[in-house]
């Protein structure tokens, strides 16, 4: 009957139109896992590592492409992984700065960098740690509140206290404070070392502090063939003086050197732990630094 085969037209266009829905909700769920996966994607940071740079609770949009190693260049925030975790499936993000490259040869020292014999100082935002004697803490402290200079990480000591501040900050106080204490507020020496960042390829030669740092990469890429004894590597058996790296590796600092997980930590960043570089902050707590490209 006529009735009867409206029914059926009607349920027919009715298939066809939740089919159509599903198929473009499928689609589309498809590509923003295709783009969060392999394109861009939003982070939220969950420390306080790049501060001042970045802060604890920005979100952040990271390049996750293919192409994006292309352009890792020095200087670059990056979010990678641990090299180091083996035992967990859900590795905690970390984020970084890149200071050397592959191939690089890198000296930190109290000031900054020394990367192939030309001087990289630290950025003004970096973090790092002050002392300051019993005697002028009460003017440092009014002079900081007054300022509006938060008490990151307060120590107190018997003769002194310690502060986390930005050499912007300690340039800021020192202006300010009585004459008879500028002297006392003093950086805290970091310790200075000297490495290598391997290359793809090419020979990397290996000594007993060299395999210190890079010893864990080349477990990695050696697996059992790699036997570290009396300050030696020795590759199924034989001693050897030199290793050959299949990989890329990146050496990365935190700007905020107290708070942080880096390569200090966790060594060579190998590329393949290297999820992308972040390029923009599309909200923050603090409204200037929204909508803010690094």
């Amino acid at each position: 009957s006529r009735n009867s085969r409206s029914k059926i037209m009607w349920h027919d266009k009715y298939i066809k139109t939740i089919g159509s829905w599903g198929l473009t909700a499928a689609l589309l769920i498809l590509t923003v896992w295709g783009i969060r996966t392999y394109g861009i994607e939003s982070v939220h940071l969950s420390t306080s590592a790049m501060e001042n740079a970045l802060h604890k609770g920005d979100f952040m949009l990271v390049n996750k492409t293919k192409w994006m190693h292309k352009d890792i260049r020095r200087n670059s925030v990056l979010l990678f992984t641990s090299p180091l975790l083996r035992d967990t499936t859900d590795e905690p993000l970390l984020v970084s700065r890149c200071v050397a490259m592959p191939g690089d040869t890198v000296v930190v020292h109290n000031n900054g960098y020394r990367i192939n014999g030309k001087e990289y100082p630290f950025s003004p935002n970096t973090l790092k740690r002050y002392a300051m004697p019993k005697r002028g803490l009460m003017s440092l402290l009014a002079m900081m509140k007054g300022l509006g200079i938060p008490e990151r990480e307060r120590e107190n000591h018997p003769t002194e206290s310690y502060f986390t501040l930005t050499a912007f900050e300690a340039y800021r106080i020192i202006g300010h404070l009585p004459e008879e204490f500028r002297p006392m507020l003093r950086q805290r020496p970091i310790p200075s070392y000297q490495l290598v960042v391997p290359k793809k390829g090419r020979a990397y030669p290996l000594d007993s502090l060299t395999l210190v740092t890079c010893k864990e990469a080349i477990r990695n890429e050696a697996g059992g063939k790699a036997l570290f004894k009396d300050g030696k590597l020795y590759l199924d058996g034989t001693p050897t003086n030199y290793f050959f790296f299949k990989k890329d590796y990146y050496w990365l600092l935190s700007d905020n050197t107290t708070e942080a997980i880096d390569s200090r930590h966790v060594g060579f960043i190998p590329e393949s732990h290297i999820i992308g570089n972040l390029f923009f902050c599309w909200y923050s707590k603090d409204p200037q630094r929204r909508f803010k490209k690094l």
